[in-house]
């Protein structure tokens, strides 16, 4: 599970385990829940902040690898570089700012042949919002291998089809057919908040997952003019739509997908469906999944509250709204948003616990509670627990702070600029989590200690 300890004794933890019946998950589960009500800081040993240099691939074998796009375990070997914070902070502002755009995406109808759709804007979609973690598929026969943006925020599974050199092609696979559709309506364009765009034609082919799950006839967006994307070959769109891979594949895969964001860049993850995602993921832990007919690409939970250390904070009573500001899990965003006052209030808690710690100049304007904690060999991070609509998730401790270096270590949440707007849980706060989208049954569920670590 990592480098740290709890502050604080286990004797009620020990009560529990010498008490609990039989099933070991279920005492498991009980335990976990103790621990996040009981004790409010982790010590973390600062080498656990460093990420190697090397990739440590230990979730291989599992579904589809999910890699950080600039971490040593990317697929993209010119993509494996230090990480560069400014560029991440600077996709993450645009993919946020954007994700408050109204209106249902959805593909061009008959009748408006061309049409642009605007949707909301995910990292992976514009010069500086080339996604976080990537992972590979294959289309076609032969299979072509491609590397698309990992996206929970998006409908539409699209990938570069000409021109480039070594790219999908559906002149050369023999499984490759046109959908069902008249000419007005076969094209697509796509016209994102930043100004970048994909368009092209739909077309039909075989879709490789794994090697047991391949579907024939899946449609997606073959791309013949794109701009300021880089790095990767497309979006592999997992929110929710007609034509999202989780609605083409649910008789196969009965639409569920489980994901697990590795705690590290120097570590991968993975992204599963189906019964092996049941299998790897399931858990009593849930909170059920809230249709918004505005915006139905997007998971939206209840967040009611949220612990952090030893401060409770009631989403209802301090976002001044009633009902509270809607809470989107995304794979895009890198920083979780909260609302302003309850921002606040995690920021001031946050530096009772730094406090013996020097003051760091802030990293951006969107992380700006820093401490340099060079020479320290351990570091006393606060506890967070998430208190969804029926369910508590404890985050993991690395979910606390953001590390560029050692002398800039920080507190990683941002406040929204509004009072109106979502409630974002990045992908930060999702690190080494195991979490099931179960869309039959209307409901996430959340594990601890995922990935293999």
């Amino acid at each position: 599970m990592g480098n740290y300890t709890l502050s604080h004794p286990h004797l009620l933890l020990l009560v529990l385990l010498f008490s609990c019946p039989e099933v070991q998950k279920r005492c498991a589960r009980a335990s976990e829940t103790v621990n996040h009500e009981e004790h409010d800081s982790y010590v973390v040993e600062m080498k656990s902040l460093t990420p190697a240099t090397t990739c440590k691939d230990q979730a291989k074998g599992r579904g589809l690898t999910l890699a950080h796009r600039q971490g040593p375990c990317s697929p993209i070997a010119a993509n494996r570089q230090s990480r560069d914070s400014s560029i991440i902070f600077l996709r993450d502002q645009a993919c946020f700012r954007s994700m408050n755009i109204q209106g249902p995406s959805h593909w061009p109808t008959a009748g408006n042949p061309g049409e642009d759709v605007r949707l909301p804007l995910h990292p992976g979609e514009g010069e500086f919002l080339e996604g976080e973690f990537l992972v590979t598929i294959g289309l076609g026969t032969p299979k072509v291998d491609l590397t698309l943006i990992f996206d929970t925020g998006s409908d539409i599974t699209w990938t570069q089809c000409e021109p480039c050199p070594s790219c999908y092609l559906p002149s050369k696979s023999t499984t490759y057919s046109c959908p069902s559709c008249s000419p007005t309506n076969c094209t697509y364009s796509i016209t994102y908040a930043d100004g970048s765009n994909s368009s092209g034609y739909k077309v039909r082919d075989l879709l490789t997952l794994t090697p047991e799950n391949k579907f024939p006839n899946f449609i997606f967006g073959c791309a013949e003019k794109t701009s300021n994307f880089h790095a990767a070959d497309g979006i592999l769109g997992l929110g929710q739509g007609d034509v999202t891979l989780i609605s083409q594949t649910a008789s196969n895969l009965s639409q569920i997908f489980c994901y697990c964001i590795p705690r590290s860049e120097s570590s991968n993850g993975y992204l599963l469906f189906g019964s092996e995602a049941l299998s790897t993921c399931q858990t009593d832990s849930y909170t059920p999944i809230i249709k918004d007919l505005k915006n139905p690409s997007f998971y939206f939970v209840k967040l009611v509250g949220m612990a952090f250390g030893k401060r409770k904070f009631d989403f209802s009573a301090q976002s001044q709204q009633s009902p509270p500001a809607r809470t989107i899990i995304d794979s895009g965003t890198t920083i979780t948003r909260l609302p302003p006052l309850i921002y606040s209030a995690v920021r001031a808690e946050f530096g009772k616990y730094m406090s013996k710690y020097p003051v760091a100049p802030k990293q951006s304007k969107l992380l700006n509670k820093c401490y340099d904690l060079r020479g320290q060999k351990n570091v006393s991070l606060p506890k967070i627990v998430l208190r969804f609509e029926k369910t508590n998730l404890g985050l993991d401790p690395f979910a606390v702070v953001w590390r560029k270096k050692n002398k800039q270590v920080c507190l990683a949440f941002a406040p929204n600029k509004n009072l109106s707007d979502p409630v974002i849980i990045g992908n930060v706060q999702q690190r080494n989590l195991n979490i099931l989208y179960n869309i039959p049954d209307e409901k996430v569920e959340f594990g601890n200690g995922g990935c293999g670590n």
